[in-house]
């Protein structure tokens, strides 16, 4: 699934999308009773890349300049773009038919990752990549980087890693406590060095790492699912998760300080939000009933939207800062 994790098996999207390609079980993504919704304060914006039968945006920096993927089979076929000003620019890793890039910082520096079995991480700049690979690995993911240029992913294989930071040439391990994880990922950092991603296990759930501590993100009332996928200077996660009451499906959310909000792009089967900006505006995908993906923004989300009476569905972190 070249969309979101190159043949790493992951539930990066993988198990999602299982679940909404399978129009048995799936019924359209509606407002929950029991989840807050954003939806009359968001609005959304269609980015699909000319062409192609799918688009997935990834990072958004300051500026609102984009950076994502796209093609015409999710399984084989993934190429790198940069959306600055209405104007898209393309871009490949050399020798590699699948490029995915994660994020975007404020100086327009791109991380993401190439490959399939055997999978490289990249820095680009605008006109050349560097490569990033932990050691001797089979698989080194680049997933984020903030504006000092720390960099977050995964490293190992296709079947299995561990999530990393790093700092100029060093590499710190991450993989949240008690550990036995068949994947972590880090996904997002933010310019205080707060790093959010996710792990696999029996289950899918989040989490947020600074200075050695972890803590858990999941989505109240979500049993089986909850990706975290980027952070913001104000302390705002957005990432996505699976809901099932009669039916499941995946749904975006906005977390802060342990206030949940739940939001969806109308009408979707799948909403999935991958990376959030300094002013709140979130970029990600959806996926429609006919099973295409389409790249996605928000208007901005802002702290002030967690402390409307009533907004948010509360989850343990809510009586004290989250670091």
């Amino acid at each position: 699934m070249t969309v979101f994790r190159i043949l790493a098996l992951t539930v990066m999207l993988v198990l999602a999308v299982a679940l909404l390609c399978a129009p048995t079980y799936l019924a359209p993504v509606q407002a929950q009773s029991q989840v807050a919704v954003l939806e009359a304060h968001l609005t959304f914006d269609t980015i699909d890349v000319p062409g192609a039968k799918y688009t997935v945006l990834w990072g958004v920096n300051s500026a609102g300049e984009m950076v994502g993927n796209y093609g015409q089979d999710t399984g084989n076929d993934s190429h790198g773009f940069l959306y600055s000003n209405g104007i898209f620019t393309y871009f490949d890793y050399p020798g590699e038919a699948e490029t995915v890039p994660q994020g975007i910082n404020d100086d327009g520096l791109i991380v993401g990752y190439a490959g399939d079995l055997s999978v490289v991480g990249f820095l680009y700049d605008g006109t050349s990549f560097t490569t990033i690979r932990h050691g001797n690995n089979s698989a080194t993911f680049a997933d984020g980087i903030n504006n000092a240029n720390y960099i977050v992913g995964g490293f190992g294989s296709v079947g299995a890693t561990r999530g990393f930071e790093l700092r100029g040439s060093h590499y710190k391990t991450l993989s949240p406590p008690p550990g036995g994880w068949i994947y972590v990922y880090a996904n997002g950092i933010n310019s205080f060095g707060q790093v959010v991603g996710s792990y696999t296990g029996a289950t899918v759930n989040g989490f947020a790492y600074k200075n050695g501590k972890y803590q858990t993100i999941i989505f109240p009332g979500a049993t089986t699912q909850t990706e975290a996928n980027g952070i913001n200077d104000n302390g705002i996660i957005v990432g996505w998760y699976v809901g099932c009451s009669s039916s499941c499906a995946a749904y975006a959310f906005a977390s802060r300080n342990g206030k949940y909000i739940s939001f969806s792009y109308p009408g979707a089967y799948g909403t999935f939000a991958d990376g959030i900006n300094a002013s709140g505006q979130i970029v990600g995908a959806y996926q429609l009933v006919d099973g295409s993906f389409h790249g996605f923004t928000t208007s901005p989300i802002s702290a002030a939207d967690f402390e409307r009476p009533g907004c948010c569905e509360i989850g343990p972190w809510s009586d004290h800062q989250l670091f």
